[in-house]
C-alpha cells in the first residue's frame, strides 16, 4: 500500500520527520518497506521564464535562449527542442543539478562556440513521464502562483514523502488511507479529520436481488445506483491525479479515478458499468433488479478489462446483468461493459462479498487485483453505502446529477456490539508501568504503577473506540473498519501495550529461570546430521508442498497455485532434481540429505519424519588419485558412505537385498534393518529414470526412517555406555571355506556360525570371496575367520577342536555344502 504525506497530512497532523513516521509505523504493526523522496529526482530544478530566443549562428537545429530564474542575472541556455519560443514558463536545471533519468550532471558548457549556462527540461529527463514530444511549459495560471527560481519540486507538487507499507492481513484497515491516517493519529496522538459526507441520498432496500448465498453472507452486502448526466471525456483535476499517481495507479478519466480513489481513500472497491453498454447487452432498458451475484457456469467466458477472455467454472463467482456476465466479483470488470470517453450515465456497484468466495476465483483465473486484495482481507460492510455516497459528492462537484438513488440489499440498522474489557484483566496481563527519570544518564527507576484508567481509555479513543464505563472496566464499541482484529478483550488489551509501548511496562521473567537442555531424541539427530556432513554432505531444504501427479497424494484444501496443491508422499524426487541441476551447472559430486516430513493417504492421513539422500560422483579433493575418467561411486562405496556417516551412532544397520522398490536398479538395492525392525532403503536408481532423462547420471539413493533410528539410539543399553574389561588372555583363529549357493545370505551364515559357537566363539568375520565359473553359476565361495578365547585361561587346540567341528558339521548340513581344503 503506497500512500502520498501530502495526502495524510490533509487527514491528520503529522508532527515528526518522515523517517521518525516510518519508524513508528513500523513499530506499531505497519511496516514502512520504503520511503520515497519523491523530490529526490529534481534537486536543483527551478522555474525559469524564457524571455527571448535567437537561432544559433553555427547549427539550424539549436537556439540561444535568455532564461530568467528571478536571480541578479539572466541565464543563457542552448536549447535544441522544437517547441522552445519566448515567454514560456520552463523548469531549468542550473549548473551542479544531477538529473538521475537520464544520469547526466549540468555544468557551464560551450556548445558550437555559445556558452551555455544550464539545461530547460522535459519530464522525461525528470523522470516524470516516459516519454516527451519536446521540453516541459507551465501552465500560466500555475506558473502565476509561484515566484521565478521556486523549487521544482513545489510547482509540480512532488515535495512529498510516499509510504510503502506492507499490511497484514489481520489488519485490514491498513489497505486504506483513512486507516493510516488514524493509526498515525492513535502514534503521535495528534488530530485527526475525515472528510465529510455533503449530502446523503435516499437508499431503497431491495430485498429481491438475486445473490448467491456463498458469496453475500451474513455481513455482506450488495448496492448499485444508477447515476445519469455524466460524461466520460472529463478528466480528472490535478490533485486527483497526483494522489492516485503516488499511490501507483494511473489516471484515465475522472469516471474511473473517481472509484480508484475511493478504494485508496475508503479501502471500499466500487465498480462502474456504462449504462448504454449494459443495455445493449440485455437487449432492454436495463433497471437496478437485472443485476445479480451468482457462480459461473462451465461454458461461460468473459473478456475483462486487462484484454485477457477468461474461462469461466463454477468455482467462480460474477456479477450478471439479466443473467449475462458483466464481471468476475470483486476482482475484474468486463470489457464489454467498461466505461469509456463515450459514458454518459453509469451504475455504480458498491458490494461486501465473502472473502473465501472472492480468493476462490482469484486463484481460478490466475490475477489479484488492488480489490480482491482488499475483500480477501476483509472489510466492512457498514462503510459501503457511505463509501457510494462519498463517490456521488465528488462526482457532483463536476456533474449536475439528478438525484440518485441507492439500492441495497439489506438495511444498515446501528447494531452495537460491545466487547467487555476488564480492569484487573488488564492489570494481570499487562502488569505495572514504570516510571523513569529520563533527566539522568542512565535510566534510575522511580516508581512503578499499573495504568491509570484515562490512560487506557485515551489510547482505546485514539483508534476509534467508544468506552462505556461500567463497575469491573468498560464496555467498549470498536469502529467498522477495526471489526474483523478487535474482537475479544485480549486484542483490546494489546492494542492498549502496543499504543503505549511495550519497553514502558515491567519485565516480568521467571524466578529462577532454569536453562533449558536437549532432549535425547535432539541429541541423537543433531549427532546423525553431525556424522554425515562430517564426511562431505551437505544438507538441503526442499519445499513440502508439490503438484498433483497421482491420485495418492493428500490434496490440500486452499493451495495458492497448482504447483502446490498437495502434499508430498517422498523426498528422492526432488533430491534427483537438485543433482540434476549440479550436473548441469559441472559439478562432479553431488552429496546431499535432508531430514523432512512425507505425508502418506492410505490407510488414513499420515505424516513420517525420514532422512533422504543421493550419492552422486566422488567427493574427493585429490581427484589425481583416479586415472579412470568414471568419477561414480559403485554400489559397495557408497553403501560405505552411509555406513560411515551412521557410525557416529554406534548402530548395527542389515543390509537385506529386494527387487520390489521400483525406482531402483534391480540387484542393486537392498533394505535397510535396525534389530529386526524395516527402517529405510539403499540403492542405486533405476536405469530408466536415466534413459527417460528424470536423472542425468547414476546415483545412489537412500532412506531412513527417523524415529526408528532414535529409538534404537536412545534405548538405555545403546545411549549409556557399557565398558567391558581388556581381555588379558590370546585368541585363537580358525579359517573355514566353504562353497555356497548365491541364495544365501552372507548375514544368514554369520549368524548360524555365532549360534553354534556357544561361548568359546568371540567373534565371524568374512575375509574373502571367491567366484570361479567352475563352481556353477550359481554358487560361491566365501571364507570366513572364527575366533576363540576363554576370558579365564589360554585356550590349547584340544580346547576348541570339537567345537569347531560341530560348527563345520552344522554348516555343511543346514546350507548343503562341504568345507574345502
Amino acid at each position: 500500500m503506497k500512500v502520498s504525506q501530502n495526502w495524510l497530512k490533509s487527514l491528520v497532523e503529522i508532527n515528526t520527520t518522515p523517517d521518525d513516521l516510518s519508524e513508528k509505523l513500523s513499530t506499531g504493526g505497519f511496516e514502512v518497506e520504503s520511503l520515497i523522496d519523491c523530490s529526490s529526482n529534481i534537486k536543483g530544478i527551478v522555474l525559469g521564464k524564457v524571455l527571448s530566443v535567437v537561432k544559433h549562428v553555427n547549427s539550424d537545429k539549436l537556439s540561444i535562449c535568455s532564461v530568467d530564474i528571478g536571480s541578479s542575472n539572466f541565464l543563457q541556455i542552448i536549447c535544441g527542442a522544437k517547441n522552445i519560443k519566448p515567454n514560456i514558463y520552463v523548469f531549468v536545471a542550473t549548473v551542479g543539478s544531477h538529473l538521475s533519468a537520464i544520469n547526466l550532471t549540468i555544468k557551464r558548457s560551450e556548445i558550437r562556440g555559445v556558452m551555455s549556462e544550464g539545461m530547460i527540461c522535459s519530464l522525461e529527463e525528470l523522470g516524470i513521464e516516459d516519454t516527451s514530444e519536446g521540453i516541459a511549459i507551465v501552465n500560466e495560471e500555475i506558473a502565476s502562483k509561484h515566484k521565478l527560481g521556486t523549487s521544482g519540486a513545489l510547482v509540480l507538487d512532488l515535495n512529498d514523502y510516499i509510504y510503502d507499507l506492507a499490511i497484514t492481513a489481520n489488519r485490514p484497515d491498513g489497505m486504506s488511507v483513512v486507516g493510516i491516517a488514524r493509526e498515525i493519529s492513535a502514534l503521535l496522538e495528534t488530530k485527526l479529520t475525515f472528510p465529510e459526507l455533503n449530502k446523503v441520498y435516499k437508499i431503497n432496500v431491495y430485498k429481491e436481488f438475486d445473490l448467491c448465498p456463498e458469496a453475500i453472507i451474513k455481513n455482506c452486502l450488495y448496492s448499485i445506483t444508477h447515476i445519469e448526466s455524466v460524461n466520460g471525456k472529463e478528466l480528472s483535476p490535478h490533485w486527483l491525479k497526483d494522489r492516485l499517481y503516488k499511490s501507483g495507479i494511473k489516471s484515465i478519466n475522472l469516471l474511473i479515478d473517481i472509484t480508484n480513489y475511493i478504494l485508496l481513500e475508503q479501502g471500499q472497491p466500487l465498480h462502474a458499468f456504462d449504462k448504454d453498454k449494459v443495455t445493449n447487452l440485455i437487449g432492454r432498458e436495463v433497471l437496478p433488479e437485472d443485476f445479480s451475484v451468482r457462480k459461473a457456469k462451465d461454458n461461460e467466458s468473459l473478456l475483462c478489462l486487462n484484454g485477457e477472455n477468461y474461462n469461466l467454472n463454477e468455482n467462480i463467482t460474477i456479477v450478471a446483468c439479466d443473467d449475462k456476465p458483466i464481471a468476475i466479483a470483486g476482482v475484474i470488470g468486463g470489457l464489454e461493459t467498461a466505461v469509456n470517453e463515450y459514458t454518459s450515465s453509469i451504475y455504480l456497484e458498491g458490494a461486501v462479498f465473502n472473502p473465501v468466495s472472492i480468493r476462490k476465483s482469484s486463484k481460478e483465473i490466475g490475477i489479484r487485483t488492488e480489490s480482491s486484495s482488499r475483500f480477501e482481507k476483509g472489510i466492512s460492510y457498514k462503510n459501503t453505502l457511505d463509501s457510494v455516497t462519498r463517490a456521488i459528492n465528488i462526482l457532483e462537484e463536476f456533474f449536475n446529477i439528478p438525484n440518485p438513488i441507492i439500492n441495497t440489499s439489506i438495511e444498515l440498522v446501528n447494531t452495537e456490539i460491545l466487547i467487555p474489557l476488564r480492569r484487573e484483566r488488564i492489570y494481570k496481563l499487562l502488569g505495572p508501568i514504570v516510571i523513569r527519570n529520563d533527566d539522568l544518564d542512565i535510566n534510575v527507576q522511580i516508581e512503578k504503577r499499573n495504568l491509570l484508567d484515562k490512560e487506557i481509555t485515551d489510547k482505546l479513543k485514539l483508534i476509534g473506540c467508544t468506552l462505556h464505563k461500567k463497575v469491573y472496566g468498560w464496555d467498549v464499541e470498536v469502529i467498522p473498519n477495526r471489526s474483523h482484529d478487535l474482537l475479544r478483550e485480549i486484542d483490546l488489551i494489546e492494542e492498549i501495550a502496543r499504543l503505549i509501548g511495550y519497553d514502558k511496562f515491567d519485565l516480568n521473567l521467571p524466578n529462577p529461570i532454569k536453562p533449558g537442555k536437549l532432549s535425547s531424541s535432539q541429541i541423537v539427530l543433531r549427532k546423525l546430521k553431525t556424522g554425515f556432513i562430517n564426511i562431505g554432505f551437505n544438507e538441503v531444504l526442499s519445499y513440502s508442498l508439490v503438484p498433483e501427479t497421482n491420485n495418492d497424494l493428500i490434496k490440500i484444501s486452499n493451495p495458492l497455485l497448482l504447483e502446490t496443491s498437495c502434499l508430498r508422499d517422498n523426498i528422492w524426487e526432488e533430491h534427483i532434481r537438485i543433482c540434476n541441476q549440479n550436473i548441469k551447472s559441472g559439478q562432479d559430486y553431488c552429496w546431499i540429505f535432508e531430514v523432512g516430513n512425507i505425508f502418506h493417504k492410505k490407510p488414513d492421513f499420515s505424516q513420517e519424519e525420514i532422512l533422504n539422500g543421493v550419492i552422486y560422483g566422488n567427493n574427493k579433493f585429490e581427484k589425481w588419485i583416479r586415472s579412470s575418467k568414471d568419477n561414480n561411486l559403485n554400489y559397495y562405496e557408497a553403501r560405505g558412505k552411509l555406513k560411515e556417516a551412521l557410525s557416529i551412532l554406534n548402530l548395527k544397520i542389515d543390509d537385506k537385498p529386494t527387487d520390489s522398490i521400483d525406482f531402483l536398479h534391480p540387484g542393486r538395492n537392498s533394505k535397510l534393518f535396525i534389530e529386526g525392525n524395516e527402517v529405510g532403503y539403499f540403492g542405486e536408481i533405476h536405469p530408466k529414470l536415466i534413459s527417460d532423462k528424470k536423472a542425468l547420471k547414476k546415483m545412489y539413493l537412500f532412506r531412513l526412517t527417523v524415529d526408528n533410528i532414535l529409538k534404537a539410539s536412545t534405548r538405555k543399553n545403546k545411549w549409556i555406555p557399557v565398558y567391558k574389561q581388556f581381555p588379558t588372555v590370546p585368541k585363537m583363529e580358525r579359517d573355514i571355506n566353504f562353497i555356497f549357493n548365491k541364495k544365501y545370505l552372507v548375514k544368514e551364515i554369520i549368524s548360524q556360525i555365532k549360534k553354534s559357537g556357544k561361548k568359546l566363539l568371540e567373534d565371524v568375520h568374512l575375509i574373502d570371496i571367491y567366484d570361479d565359473d567352475n563352481f556353477g553359476k550359481e554358487f560361491i565361495s566365501y571364507t570366513f575367520r572364527l575366533s576363540y578365547r576363554d576370558s579365564a585361561k589360554t585356550l590349547l587346540d584340544s580346547d576348541i577342536v570339537d567345537l569347531h567341528d560341530e560348527i563345520v558339521e552344522i554348516i555343511e548340513n543346514k546350507y548343503s555344502t562341504k568345507l574345502r581344503d
